[in-house]
């Protein structure tokens, strides 16, 4: 075992899992060294020490084991189940309808991006850090809010809110948000300043500094459920925008390549997608870009139509619409040509945009394009979206195109909606000889809704919590691997 893990007296646990064993006896009074908690790639492991301080070590079967603790479960793993080092955690949350996404870095940084419309991240968050144990509080973490719809922001209200032991719960070092700090009304005026310029409606007068946030929310009027949930929190807020200094850690990378602003009359501005408040703030989602050795994985928010469109002119200079328009009206002569000439952009954006796990933007709605999606040719895509909603997301179209321009013999689809088939909620009857209080509602997403990442950069995994129990584990486990010959990622089916 790494002499780092006996002084540190932890690791994490190897690739793609492992099993914590132990003696357990059944009814007929039967003896068996079994698994009894199946641990994911990069899960904590705690070892436990004898009165010397020094690990507990035994023999099975001629096998030595080592005594340990995870996910609140002690017994005996191999010691070469044990790597030293952390790996990059991402933790795609069951919030129902809507964005939620926990991100952890080798260096324990911690990121929330986006945290639905409920309180399924908090519940999450509670259950990840055992928040109902006395003096345990959360490391400090950022938050990153891609745009202004609920279903994205309003989650952060009870993070932002709640308290335990005399103190806030949650330490928010930064939080991070579009540029666009919305106020109350249905025009795009309400994201900031409206002005035009050759025939465009453009917003200036964005919130890239704390100091910009402050002077927009100096006065109440029309301040709406988005400023009033980002003033329960006294961190900075700041804009982000593409070309600003990535985000991250020295391992894991992530670059900003949205919201794309442009300089109009002398200002940043961000351009009005056809003249609607939804589509604009929409469209300028903060894209980030993660990146860990040889592994990208893109998350892109609510971006649509415009939006795709507005991103691939940014980054390669092609008029996608003239080149779809093009490509529609070309006789049986040009349209050789015009097939060229859209592909050519295509190749050149996937210079930019081409991912191996996507986050499926606007959970999965029909509002996107072919050659964005063409462009992004993950071999893995996650869909957030929730059960009672009146969009029908994923789309049976997107779900098709997804697959479509995914790269490997066979495409991954995941889904937060699909990796949970119980109720959200169980309903509990109060049990009326017990003087307890008795709980009306019970959150089953923190584990069963979850998508779990876990890389090193080259290796990957991708897992769902089983739903009932199986002999070979509690999880089900796509591994993705770096394949030398092809140069690139192959899912091990």
């Amino acid at each position: 075992m790494d002499q780092k893990i006996i002084n540190n007296k932890y690791g994490f646990a190897t690739f793609p899992s492992v099993k914590i064993m132990d003696y357990v006896t059944d009814k007929k009074g039967k003896t068996t060294f079994k698994w009894v908690k199946h641990l994911l790639f990069g899960d904590w492991i705690g070892l436990l020490t004898g009165p010397d301080g020094l690990p507990v070590y035994k023999e099975h079967n001629n096998k030595q084991y080592v005594k340990v603790r995870g996910r609140n479960q002690s017994g005996w793993i191999r010691p070469e189940e044990i790597q030293p080092n952390r790996i990059l955690e991402v933790n795609f949350v069951d919030v129902g309808q809507g964005d939620g996404c926990h991100v952890v870095t080798p260096e324990d940084q911690h990121y929330i991006i986006d945290a639905g419309a409920s309180d399924n991240m908090f519940r999450f968050l509670k259950w990840r850090f055992n928040l109902n144990k006395p003096g345990k509080f959360p490391p400090p973490m950022d938050i990153i809010i891609s745009h202004s719809d609920e279903d994205h922001y309003a989650g952060f209200t009870k993070i932002f809110t709640h308290e335990k032991e005399g103190r806030k719960t949650f330490t928010i070092k930064k939080v991070y948000h579009n540029c666009m700090i919305e106020k109350s009304g249905e025009d795009p005026s309400s994201l900031g300043t409206l002005i035009s310029h050759q025939g465009k409606d453009y917003i200036t007068d964005l919130c890239e500094y704390n100091s910009d946030f402050q002077n927009r929310v100096s006065s109440p009027t029309g301040q709406g459920n988005y400023i009033k949930m980002l003033l329960k929190t006294t961190a900075d807020k700041i804009g982000l925008r593409a070309g600003l200094t990535a985000l991250g850690s020295q391992n894991t990378v992530m670059e900003i390549l949205g919201p794309v602003t442009e300089n109009i009359q002398g200002k940043r501005a961000l351009q009005v997608f056809k003249d609607n408040k939804g589509k604009t703030k929409n469209g300028h989602s903060i894209i980030l870009k993660l990146k860990i050795g040889k592994v990208k994985l893109l998350i892109g928010g609510d971006l649509n139509e415009p939006a795709e469109d507005h991103l691939m002119k940014h980054y390669t200079g092609a008029d996608i619409p003239a080149l779809r328009a093009a490509l529609k009206s070309a006789t049986a002569a040009q349209r050789q040509d015009a097939e060229n000439a859209l592909r050519a952009a295509i190749l050149q954006a996937r210079t930019v945009f081409q991912t191996d796990i996507a986050k499926s933007c606007h959970h999965g709605s029909s509002d996107f394009t072919s050659e964005f999606m063409d462009a992004l040719n993950p071999i893995a895509t996650i869909i957030s979206s929730g059960d009672e909603e009146p969009h029908c997301h994923p789309r049976p179209d997107t779900l098709g195109t997804i697959g479509k321009y995914s790269r490997g013999l066979r495409s991954l689809i995941f889904s937060t909606e699909l990796s949970r088939s119980t109720p959200e909620f169980l309903q509990r009857t109060q049990n009326k000889t017990s003087s307890a209080i008795p709980i009306d509602k019970e959150r089953l997403v923190t584990v069963y809704g979850m998508i779990n990442v876990r890389t090193d950069g080259e290796k990957i995994i991708i897992a769902q919590k089983l739903e009932a129990p199986s002999n070979r584990g509690s999880w089900d486990i796509q591994e993705i691997l770096w394949n030398q010959a092809l140069n690139d990622f192959e899912y091990q089916f």
